[in-house]
């Protein structure tokens, strides 16, 4: 996989899903992997729940055709 440029990558957390059903729902984006785990560790302390660290993979764009699977 290439690595994205550094102005393309960010980090969110989220609370970990415990059913299939539940969503995430990340909402405030970090710029450092190290500001992502101290806030996630933040929240986790404080309610008591588990929290996953989410990291941008990939830019799709509109014109991209994987047809079935990213092209990475």
């Amino acid at each position: 996989m290439p690595d994205l440029p550094q102005f393309a990558r960010f980090w969110m957390i989220c609370r970990k899903p415990s059913k299939p059903h539940h969503k995430t729902e990340p909402r405030q984006r970090y710029s450092t992997l190290a500001d992502a785990r101290n806030a996630a560790e933040g929240m986790a302390a404080k309610t008591g729940e588990p929290f996953l660290i989410l990291e941008t993979v990939a830019i799709v764009r509109p014109t991209d055709r994987s047809f079935g699977g990213l092209d990475l």
